[in-house]
């Protein structure tokens, strides 16, 4: 949360020391550093815990929201050098870690901004050890081809039997045939389990998928992402 001390006429960030993750902490600092830079003329206090968060229901508040999250987002990963360390690489986990070291942020909220400006048709898929997807983040392209999944869905079945077969080998990228993760699109998946927080985060890129105009799925950006998470789902990673 953000707060105005009222005694010293100053202003405070506070975050739950029972966070441990580094990544998740800049990225609360970073928020909370964008309410106060952007919003602390309308308000004295900004809570910002899940519940909080869930509990907004007014366009105002997911507003300002979804701006810190914004501001928090390019302060720790500048696009311009952003780009410069992906430059002529290929898209992989390895190289989302990469930049996730550079800037000391988590490796989901690092894919999250890669996909709000790669020209690729790519999204990331994060589900449960249960195999029920809890949510899914889609770049414009691949909007653009419908391949948004809803939460509560789940992972392709051919996906899981591959996961259970080729566990050692499960985290090298892989071609995977229309109609698994899209209905007329191949796609190449790699995948990272995550036993720490019980969940296991694919990348789906769609190399072949053609600039074609169809019917998108609702956007989803990250507030609304926490917002669904919230609703039974986790946001730990």
């Amino acid at each position: 949360m953000l707060s105005k001390r009222l005694k010293k006429n100053d202003w405070c960030i506070s975050y739950d020391e029972k966070v441990t993750v580094p990544g998740r902490i800049n990225f609360t600092t970073a928020h909370e550093l964008g309410h106060y830079l952007l919003h602390r003329q309308q308000r004295d206090t900004f809570q910002c815990g899940q519940v909080q968060i869930i509990e907004y229901g007014s366009p105002e508040s997911k507003r300002i929201e979804s701006q810190a999250n914004t501001f928090a987002s390019y302060l720790l990963m500048p696009r311009n050098d952003f780009d410069t360390q992906i430059a002529g690489h290929e898209l992989s986990f390895e190289l989302l870690g990469h930049c996730a070291d550079r800037y000391e942020t988590s490796l989901t909220a690092t894919a999250l901004k890669w996909l709000e400006f790669t020209a690729e048709a790519a999204m990331l898929v994060v589900a449960d050890h249960d195999e029920f997807i809890c949510w899914s983040y889609c770049s414009r392209a691949a909007r653009r081809i419908g391949a948004y999944i809803s939460p509560g869905q789940e992972v392709p079945a051919s996906v899981q039997e591959h996961m259970r077969s080729n566990a050692l080998a499960v985290s090298e990228p892989r071609r995977v045939a229309a109609g698994v993760w899209h209905s007329t699109e191949e796609a190449v998946e790699s995948v990272i389990v995550s036993d720490q927080f019980e969940q296991n985060i694919f990348l789906i890129r769609f190399p072949l998928a053609l600039m074609v105009d169809h019917a998108e799925e609702p956007e989803t950006d990250t507030f609304t992402v926490f917002e669904e998470n919230g609703q039974g789902l986790n946001w730990k990673k």
